[in-house]
C-alpha cells in the first residue's frame, strides 16, 4: 500500500519488472515477467493536456480533473519504448469551474442545459439545441466557436413554465425554484450565469454582440410563432420564444471527464514500439490505451470507457498469463 511504480525495467527488449517507491521515498525493485499499465490517463495534468491535445486547461478546456490522473503510467510506457497512441480529451460541455459539475451530473442549474436558444459571442446560432442532451456533440460545437464558448438563453415565461411544469431534459420529473438556485450560485461567485431586464443588458453582461443577438432572437421568435425552425430544424416542442423579462443566459465551455489514449497497443493489449513491434511482457489497458473513440467520447453509449477498461483488463490478463507460460 502507498507504493507506486516509477519505472518499467527491461533486460534487453523484454520487461523484467518495475522500480517503485513507498511513502517514505524508499526505492524497491519488483521482479516480474509482465507489467500491465492502467493508471487512468492525464486528465489532471494541464501540461500534458496542452502538449498532446488541441486544448489548454483554463483557456479552452475546463475538465473535471479527477485527482491523481497525472499520466505517469503513459510516461513510464514511453520511457520503456512504447509508441505514442492517439491522445484526446473525453470532451463534454459544462459551465466553467467550480460549477462544471452543475448542469451536468447534478440537477442544480438544470434550466441552463435545456434545448433553448444557444448563441456564440457573435450572437449567432451554431447547433440544433436538441443535441444539448448529448454533451459530447455540444462540446465539439462549442470548442469551434470564438473563445470556445456558447450561451443558453431563455426568458421569464420559460423560467416560470419550467418551475410549474418541469423541464425537457431531466432523468425524472424535476422542479426547482430557479431564482433561488441562481441567487445561491451567484452568491458563491459564479460568473457564468447572467440575469438581465433587457436583451441589451444581457448582451452587455455576457459580451455577446448585441446586433447579432437581436437579429437572431427576432428570427428565432418568428420560428417559434410559426412552429418551424428553418435554420436548425429543431423540433417544434422545443421552440420557446424569448420576449418577456427577465432574460437569462448560461455560459457553456468545453469540459472533459478525463483523457483517452497515450499508449499504442495491439488487439491483445500488447504495447507496441514505434516500429509496431511488440515490447515483450508490457501491456497497456484502460484509459491509458483507449484510442477507439476517435476525437469524441461516445456519449450516446454511456459507460463506454468503463467497458473498455474492464475488457482490456481481461484481455491483458489472459494474454499476460499465456506469455508467462
Amino acid at each position: 500500500m502507498k507504493t507506486h511504480a516509477v519505472e518499467v525495467l527491461k533486460e534487453g527488449n523484454r520487461v523484467s519488472g518495475v522500480m517503485a517507491e513507498d511513502n517514505s521515498d524508499e526505492e524497491m525493485r519488483v521482479n516480474s515477467k509482465v507489467v500491465i499499465i492502467g493508471a487512468g490517463g492525464f486528465g489532471d495534468n494541464p501540461k500534458m493536456i496542452k502538449k498532446y491535445t488541441n486544448h489548454e486547461y483554463g483557456k479552452n478546456m475546463f475538465p473535471i480533473k479527477v485527482p491523481g490522473m497525472l499520466g505517469e503510467g503513459i510516461q513510464m510506457a514511453w520511457a520503456a519504448g512504447a509508441a505514442k497512441g492517439e491522445m484526446i480529451m473525453q470532451l463534454i460541455s459544462s459551465l466553467p469551474p467550480p460549477f462544471n459539475g452543475r448542469g451536468g451530473a447534478r440537477e442544480e442549474l438544470a434550466a441552463f442545459r435545456q434545448p433553448n436558444l444557444m448563441v456564440n459571442l457573435q450572437g449567432g446560432r451554431f447547433l440544433d439545441e436538441e443535441v444539448l442532451a448529448n454533451t459530447t456533440f455540444t462540446g465539439n460545437a462549442i470548442f469551434e466557436q470564438k473563445d470556445s464558448c456558447g450561451f443558453i438563453i431563455f426568458d421569464g415565461d420559460t423560467k416560470r413554465d419550467y418551475e410549474k411544469n418541469g423541464m425537457h431534459f431531466c432523468d425524472e420529473a424535476f422542479n426547482e425554484d430557479i431564482d433561488a438556485t441562481i441567487q445561491a450560485v451567484l452568491d458563491e461567485g459564479c460568473d457564468c450565469i447572467y440575469v438581465a431586464d433587457s436583451l441589451e443588458e444581457l448582451a452587455e453582461k455576457t459580451g455577446i454582440a448585441f446586433n447579432g443577438l437581436k437579429e437572431t432572437v427576432d428570427d428565432y421568435n418568428k420560428a417559434c410563432e410559426i412552429g418551424r425552425d428553418d435554420v436548425m430544424n429543431k423540433r417544434p416542442e422545443y421552440l420557446r420564444p424569448i420576449k418577456n423579462p427577465e432574460f437569462y443566459a448560461g455560459k457553456h465551455v468545453p469540459s472533459a471527464y478525463g483523457s483517452l489514449g497515450g499508449i499504442k497497443i495491439n488487439h491483445k493489449t500488447e504495447v507496441l514500439d514505434k516500429n509496431f513491434d511488440i515490447i515483450p511482457g508490457l501491456f497497456g489497458v484502460g484509459t491509458d490505451a483507449n484510442s477507439i473513440h476517435g476525437e469524441s467520447y461516445v456519449y450516446v453509449l454511456p459507460g463506454g470507457t468503463m467497458a473498455f477498461a474492464l475488457n482490456s483488463g481481461r484481455i491483458a490478463g489472459e494474454n499476460a498469463a499465456e506469455y508467462v507460460k
